[in-house]
């Protein structure tokens, strides 16, 4: 079917008008370059130079290729081989930790805002510290001690790294399959209110499938005995005569403890706590973790400590 006039028309006077833009628009190649200069100085760009503008070009180097660089590289290296990446040296934060274990310390952390003891704004938030982050690379070794002599007791955001260590540690042996023996994780204080402020960090990660038991001599025997056959707590928080007690009674079996805490009880001065230490010690059959708190008076307490230590790896 043919076109009309009056479509024919349309479409010459369409094309006729396009080369008249066409026209207008054309510049010279050197109006072109003028234009194209003083768009990059705008843009803060400018393009690398290809001639010999900086310096004269000398029999040693006839192209005057000393100040380009990229050519130079180009030359001595072949042409198809990739550059290394610049290797980077990872921090001990940088470290890839489990979910599990954020997980944990994220639960703890959201209790204490929640009870008003926390403010995002002001305190600092457990995954930024390094202790944590040392902590965790000695647990996860094979075979491997810890001590700190910082101060006399844990404070409470070593006591959260603890704990949510211990619970990752659990519970990768758990996903892997493996009988872990209850209780995993023995934390000993010194007193009834350490015991209680142990008990209170970890109580945010029941939730997550690890339940603690606080034992000191504030509660009837009689009532803990009880307790204890009613559950198996992965988690035992205990001052070492009170425990002794209720191992005694064959009400708790702590043979298979995995990571053994002593916090605040190795003081020359009262040699009854170490002994009863010692004693908790050889009720345990296999090669625990060991982490002591100490205050270190001086080379005395250092030296009983690694006697300890000793004592536990030798077994």
């Amino acid at each position: 079917m043919a076109k009309g006039d009056d479509a024919v028309r349309r479409k010459r006077n369409k094309a006729s008008r396009k080369k008249m833009r066409a026209a207008d628009n054309d510049v010279s190649a050197r109006v072109a370059s003028i234009i194209a200069s003083k768009r990059r100085r705008k843009a803060g760009k400018r393009r690398a130079c290809e001639g010999m503008c900086f310096s004269l070009p000398t029999p040693e180097d006839p192209f005057n290729d000393r100040f380009d660089n990229t050519r130079q590289a180009e030359k001595l290296e072949p042409p198809n081989k990739k550059r290394p990446p610049p290797e980077k040296k990872a921090s001990e934060s940088d470290q890839a930790v489990s979910k599990f274990l954020i997980l944990c310390l994220n639960a703890i952390q959201e209790a204490w805002a929640e009870e008003g003891s926390f403010d995002p704004n002001v305190d600092a938030p457990l995954l930024s510290g390094t202790w944590g982050f040392h902590l965790w690379k000695r647990c996860s070794a094979a075979r491997s001690d810890f001590v700190d002599i910082n101060g006399v007791c844990a404070n409470r955001e070593q006591i959260a790294w603890l704990v949510s260590i211990a619970s990752d540690s659990f519970a990768t042996k758990e996903k892997q399959g493996l009988a872990v023996p209850s209780p995993f994780l023995l934390y000993l204080v010194a007193s009834q209110e350490k015991a209680l402020q142990v008990r209170s960090v970890c109580k945010p990660l029941k939730a997550l499938g690890i339940h603690t038991v606080s034992l000191h001599p504030g509660a009837s025997l009689d009532h803990q005995v009880l307790g204890l056959k009613s559950c198996e707590p992965e988690f035992l928080v205990s001052t070492p005569e009170r425990l002794l007690e209720l191992v005694s009674r064959s009400a708790i079996d702590i043979s298979g403890v995995s990571l053994l805490v002593i916090d605040g009880l190795i003081n020359p001065a009262d040699t009854c706590s170490l002994d009863r230490v010692k004693t908790i010690k050889g009720k345990i059959s296999g090669k625990p973790h060991v982490i002591v708190f100490t205050d270190g008076y001086g080379e005395v307490s250092v030296s009983m400590v690694k006697n300890l230590l000793k004592a536990v790896s030798n077994k």
